[in-house]
């Protein structure tokens, strides 16, 4: 149900209050899933709800995915796993988000970017919009998309 995702979504921003509660969403090591299938981490669990919470029904729901987003954009997270974070971003970014959502998404995104400097701007190419698409949203946002649009015609192929 929407209210248990909303709730669990919620959960997730809160436990990054804390280095150690945050540490534990990112924790690596993995256990058997229920009834079968990939083997699950904490680190999967936690981009899972990151990108349901990001591409989600509510707007409550969407504003704890762009927040997750961004709190995640302030830990050290495998390549994978940034890959995944800026492909659901990008589907975000494909309507018109508020402000607010749009600078922490984009923040995230140029984090992912750093990380994962080779998938992320294919990803780019391939899903778009480019981040200039929000130019002028905001002084904090163009702040955020220079730099972006710099590497990205940086790469070949843009």
């Amino acid at each position: 149900p929407i209210k248990e995702q909303e709730s669990l979504a919620m959960l997730f921003c809160n436990l990054f209050e804390t280095a150690s509660a945050s540490e534990w969403l990112l924790y690596i090591s993995e256990w058997d899933a229920p009834g079968g299938g990939l083997p699950l981490s904490n680190i999967r669990v936690t981009t899972k709800v990151a990108v349901n919470a990001l591409l989600g029904d509510t707007p409550a729901l969407v504003d704890y995915g762009s927040a997750l987003m961004a709190n995640l954009a302030t830990k050290e997270v495998f390549d994978d796993v940034c890959s995944e974070l800026a492909m659901a971003i990008l589907q975000f970014f494909q309507g018109k988000p508020p402000e607010e959502q749009v600078f922490r998404c984009m923040k995230a995104l140029a984090k992912f970017w750093q990380i994962a400097s080779r998938e992320v701007p294919q990803l780019v190419k391939m899903i778009g919009p480019e981040p200039n698409k929000f130019s002028g949203l905001s002084p904090r946002v163009d702040e955020l998309i220079e730099p972006i649009q710099a590497r990205l015609a940086s790469v070949l192929g843009f």
